[in-house]
């Protein structure tokens, strides 16, 4: 017979020979209380000694704090740059994309204005084509636009509810606003 000892050392009760954590000593007292301040056999790594029985430390919430945070904000930059946006095209919504070789190519189309070439054909999300216009290509700006202050709204309301309780906060409970096919 052994006598097991957690991974702080507190006595945990009886194991076999061998067996990990475990030493063929026998404690002086058998209590597996935790309750803090009652007394306990504790292994030093030497001998069993009797102290008063410490409750191990609440996580490092700082360091989870830090954590959900980075996750928060991966999550926000994916959605950024792979949810799309949408805009209303002839009494139709189609979502246009948001990677950034996308981004340059509407800032472009911007830029270019009044000089858009006649009957230029864009890729939509979706796969079909619609008619470039310097119109469409303002509301396309503008939707990213809002697409991204929608995006960064919502992260910046899940960093709020997890600063209060990080250790209940989950990133699947955040509300990010939809995104081409709720694929995301």
């Amino acid at each position: 017979m052994a006598y097991r000892f957690d991974d702080r050392g507190w006595y945990d009760g009886e194991v076999l020979e061998g067996a990990p954590r475990s030493t063929g000593e026998p404690p002086p007292i058998t209590s597996t209380t935790t309750t803090p301040g009652e007394q306990r056999a504790n292994w030093s790594g030497l001998a069993w000694v009797v102290v008063p029985y410490s409750a191990p430390p609440g996580p490092d919430l700082d360091a989870l704090r830090a954590a959900h945070w980075e996750s928060i904000k991966a999550e926000r930059d994916r959605r950024t740059l792979a949810g799309g946006y949408p805009v209303d095209v002839i009494d139709e919504l189609k979502w246009f994309h948001s990677d950034l070789l996308s981004r340059s190519q509407q800032i472009g189309l911007v830029l270019l204005g009044a000089s858009i070439p006649p009957g230029l054909a864009w890729k939509t999300m979706d796969g079909s084509f619609v008619s470039m216009t310097q119109a469409l290509a303002g509301a396309i700006f503008a939707a990213a636009a809002q697409q991204d202050q929608a995006t960064f709204a919502a992260a910046e309301a899940a960093r709020t509810v997890m600063e209060v309780d990080p250790q209940a906060f989950d990133i699947a409970a955040v509300v990010w606003p939809a995104t081409y096919g709720g694929a995301l």
